[in-house]
């Protein structure tokens, strides 16, 4: 009969021990060192059941001379009951060795389905040491901040409400700065959207000046796109322009806003002097030979509102006779701003 070893003789025997902490770095170092014990105990089986069949055997033929038994002789009978003993514990056998397979693949896949969780589980088993870790640092420097602010204990409840109501007015002034800022980044937005319409509109205006130019420049005149013709026309007017001025005797044109216009008028006298000497006209202006038309519109280059004759030390009124006071009238009724200085020229003569 096969001689089973006891589990005690196993445990003891350290030869037969695996070192789980080289597993355990290693996995599957294990799968071949199972391999290699499986084929060791496979050959180690054959061995001895071919040594344990040979002595018995050999015994059942020869005679045993410490015990006096003679051999043991077997009918067929016996042989055959041996072999049904034998085919019945080759059957446990071999259903012993089917529930040790199906075991076997049970944990494979147990080890298998096992291996993510075992992960996950590590992960939050560093997860929770260096959680730990933290508390401990964040305990470590609550205890120092107490100790040098020689805090003890936790807050009152009339301490947290106070602290919650100050941190709630904090968030309402916050909040507060946040929406004026918004408002102001959109007004800001706003303006240099504005600001950049206009800049389009200015850029084309440009272009179109700087066009007007180049077509100027580049005109039908023969000494580099010089337009003699034009230059002409416009020194022909200029001059006539002075000649006009000379003749009514406008010394100054200014218009302190955008409905007054000031026109300073000298004298018949005062412009011949001039004409005679600089030196003598300025003496007969700083005597007050020239006068200032004011003329008022209703609205920049409409018509004509209303007119005053200072003198030319003053901006008080001078009086105006009564043929000069219907000559305005009239020129104001039909919008005639040459007329007016005219009349008032007339009325130094």
């Amino acid at each position: 009969m096969l001689r089973m070893t006891e589990p005690e003789t196993i445990a003891i025997d350290k030869e037969l021990q695996l070192d789980w902490d080289l597993y355990r770095d290693v996995p599957d170092a294990i799968v071949q060192e199972e391999g290699l014990l499986l084929d060791y105990f496979r050959k180690l089986k054959f061995i001895y059941l071919e040594q344990e069949t040979k002595l018995r055997f050999l015994a059942d033929l020869q005679d045993d001379p410490e015990t006096g038994l003679e051999p043991q002789i077997l009918s067929t009978a016996d042989v055959a009951h041996r072999e049904q003993e034998c085919k019945r514990v080759k059957q446990q056998l071999v259903e012993a060795k089917t529930r040790v397979r199906h075991l076997r693949t049970a944990i494979d896949s147990i080890a298998h389905a096992m291996e993510e969780p075992c992960d996950a589980l590590d992960a939050e088993v560093a997860q929770a040491a260096r959680l730990l870790t933290d508390i401990t640092d964040m305990e470590l420097e609550l205890a120092k901040t107490k100790a040098a602010e020689r805090t003890h204990g936790a807050m009152t409840t009339t301490e947290a409400e106070a602290v919650c109501d100050d941190q709630i007015l904090a968030m309402q002034a916050i909040d507060d700065e946040t929406t004026r800022t918004m408002q102001d980044v959109e007004a800001a937005r706003k303006e240099l959207a504005e600001s950049v319409r206009t800049l389009d509109r200015l850029k084309a205006e440009r272009a179109a000046a700087e066009k007007l130019a180049n077509d100027a420049r580049l005109g039908m005149g023969r000494d580099r796109g010089r337009d003699w013709e034009l230059e002409r026309l416009c020194a022909k007017h200029t001059s006539t322009l002075e000649s006009l001025e000379h003749a009514l005797g406008i010394v100054q044109m200014t218009a302190p806003n955008a409905n007054e216009l000031h026109i300073i008028i000298a004298r018949p006298t005062a412009k011949r002097a001039r004409r005679r000497s600089t030196r003598k006209s300025t003496a007969a202006e700083e005597e007050g030979e020239h006068r200032t038309l004011v003329l008022r519109f209703q609205e920049p280059g409409g018509p004509l509102a209303s007119m005053e004759l200072w003198d030319a030390d003053s901006t008080t009124p001078v009086a105006m006779d009564q043929e000069l006071v219907q000559l305005t009238k009239q020129a104001i009724h039909t919008n005639h701003a040459a007329a007016i200085v005219q009349a008032v020229w007339r009325s130094y003569t």
